[in-house]
Order: structure tokens, then sequence, then C-alpha cells
């Protein structure tokens, strides 16, 4: 099979889409080489093209008016390219495909990630929920068949846009093989030097912006920081980072909250082990990423209640109400204080991460390739 795959994201983004582009194409290629895969984007970043493995064959925009409008290739001009290479699917991995695309007669697939900015208006300048609604709207109407993250943004395709419910198929995401390894890379006293943490810690990572809900952590920490020994990790960085570096100080927490930017991917599955708890207070996720990544590095996890998160998290989780400090805050307590809850929370939090590794991510992919 000639598989084509927009790999915009893969070759450019540092998190997000782009580790979620990359996880799947580095399982698809390494345990389905048989197929041809055909990798699309206007240009790539050395930093991430040497992340992919295997086989592939890369293809940039050609012409200069093509080149220095890239965004234009992608969304229009690509289809010329597919119709010259005519593979079997052509797959848009961030809720796109390109205008036009039953023109080519190429079967296509569509990951839809989340429909966010329908929920959280307020959260995105009016002109990107526009061309965030063009371009998703089309691609679900346009695919021959859409992959949705989580239940929850199934729901929404099928309420928001009368998407019908045998063209959606269900696959979680994975994580980076860093986190499904068993061996660490360096010992725990090496993270924890290297990156200057304290020895016992409560860890949160993601992009420091107004929807992950990271100032209601840094509330709840305040309300039960003298009945713990743990400090509060912050790994991100992000528009609102002055504004909880001024909380911060407001607080008087410098002493016991650590902003860190600088973590390498490589290094990023440590970081988690040596946690004590994974807290992620999030209003509103198309998924989680960051829940798994702890589950598969066996730290338990306090998240917030409703959608897509708790199916990231599962049922041996605890979640709390995300407006809620002082539920947040007792959520916490709960798993720090008893060790029989931590161990359970541990050991279930691992069984369900095995549900989603990139094999299996892989795997179901592809069936969905196959079944057109």
């Amino acid at each position: 099979m000639r598989i084509a795959l927009d790999a915009k994201r893969a070759l450019n983004n540092a998190t997000g889409l782009g580790n979620h582009a990359r996880i799947l194409l580095h399982a698809l290629m390494r345990d389905f080489p048989e197929n041809e895969y055909l990798l699309f984007s206007p240009h790539a970043k050395d930093e991430f093209f040497h992340l992919l493995t295997g086989e592939f064959k890369l293809f940039f925009p050609e012409g200069k008016f093509q080149q220095i409008f890239h965004s234009a290739w992608r969304s229009f001009g690509i289809k010329d390219d597919l119709w010259r290479e005519r593979p079997d699917v052509y797959h848009g991995l961030s809720n796109e495909l390109p205008f036009g695309i039953r023109n080519t007669r190429i079967k296509s697939v569509v990951t839809i990630h989340d429909l966010i900015f329908l929920k959280h208006t307020e959260q995105y300048p009016w002109i990107d929920r526009k061309i965030y609604e063009m371009k998703t709207r089309y691609a679900a109407t346009q695919a021959h068949k859409i992959i949705a993250v989580s239940q929850e943004t199934k729901r929404d395709l099928v309420e928001m846009y009368g998407v019908k419910e045998d063209k959606i198929e269900v696959i979680y995401p994975s994580v980076a093989i860093g986190f499904q390894e068993s061996e660490t890379r360096l010992p725990v006293d090496e993270i924890l030097r290297k990156y200057k943490l304290p020895v016992k810690y409560i860890l949160n990572v993601g992009s420091f912006f107004p929807r992950k809900n990271q100032k209601t952590l840094l509330e709840s920490f305040n309300l039960l920081k003298d009945e713990i020994e743990q400090d509060l990790v912050l790994v991100g960085s992000g528009v609102l980072q002055p504004e909880l570096t001024e909380l911060i100080a407001k607080k008087n927490l410098q002493k016991r909250v650590h902003i860190i930017s600088n973590i390498s991917n490589d290094d990023l599955p440590e970081v988690y082990r040596a946690a004590d708890l994974f807290v992620f207070p999030s209003l509103l996720e198309g998924f989680g990423a960051p829940v798994l990544e702890a589950l598969f590095s066996k730290i338990p996890v306090v998240a917030t209640k409703g959608g897509a998160i708790e199916e990231a998290a599962g049922p041996h989780s605890l979640f709390a109400d995300p407006l809620q400090r002082e539920d947040l805050a007792d959520k916490i307590l709960q798993v720090l204080k008893h060790s029989t809850l931590r161990d359970k929370m541990i050991l279930e939090g691992y069984a369900h991460a095995q549900t989603m590794t990139d094999k299996v991510f892989a795997a179901k992919t592809m069936a969905v390739y196959e079944s057109l």
C-alpha cells in the first residue's frame, strides 16, 4: 500500500500535534515496513527530521510561489502532487485535508483532535476560530473516514457537525517510546541535579495557557503546602508564564514552586518517573497526552472531571472539579497521605496505559487504511 501523510506537524512542531504525528509515523514504519510512506510537508526542521526512523519519501512544494506561500500549497497545491504520486490513501494528521481532495479519487482519512475552538471561543482570536472551523468542518465532511482521538471528540463531531457515527473510528493516541521503555536512562539523583529539581515533588506538564488551568493548581498547592513535603514542579512555557510567576511571588511560594522550560525530550520520561504525583487540572482537552505519559511512568494521576481527560486517565485515577481549588487540594492530599491508595493507582494506571501502546495505535490506524 502507498500511504501519503501530512507531515507538517511531525517535521516542525516540538510538542502536542508534532509528538502525536511522530509517534504514529515511527510506529507505522516500524510495524508495517512492507508499505510505502510518502510524507508531505512545506518545510522541515533538522531537529525533527532526524527523529523519524524508517523508510519514507519526503515531498516539499516545488516552485518559488508554492515555497513562499506554503500554506496555500498545503491547502490547495498539494493536490497536484498527490495526483502525480497516486497513493492509495492520504491521511491528514491534524484536523484538515487539502481542498478538492475528493477530485483526486484518493481515499482520505483525517484525524480530528478536538473542537475546543467551538467550546472555548473566548480563548481564540476571531480569525483563528474561523479558519479552524472552515478547515475542520470541510475535512469532516470530505474525508472517507475520520479518526477521533477520544469518545468526547466523536460525540462533538456527531452533535456539532452532524457526522454519522459509523464514519468515525476512535483511536487513542500513544506516547513517545521513551515513556514505554521500562529501563531508565539516567539515575534519579542525576536527573534531579541536572534540572535542579527538589527531591520530592508533584509534577504538572503542559503549555502555560488559560485552559490548562495552572493558576488553580497553584491556589490548591498554596492551601496544602504546609501539610506535605513535596514541592510543585511546572514543566512548560507559554503566554501565561508571567502571570504564574507573579502569582507564585504573591503567595510567597518561590521556594516551593519551580518552573522549568528546558527539559529535553530524552530526559522528560525520567522527570516523570522521579515525581510522587502527576496533577493535570486542564479545563478541556481533546485527549490529554501528559496524563498517559504519567501512567506509563508509573506515577498516580489526579486530573479533572469530565470529557476526554477521564478517558486518558482511566477509572483508577482521582478526579476533581477544575474550578474548585479545595476539591483539587483534597484529591492531592488523598494520594500523598494514603500509600495503599497510591500503590493501587499506580498498578491499575500502568495496566490501563498498556491498552494504548504505540503498537496498538499503529495497528488500529493501519486497519482504517485497509478498510478503505
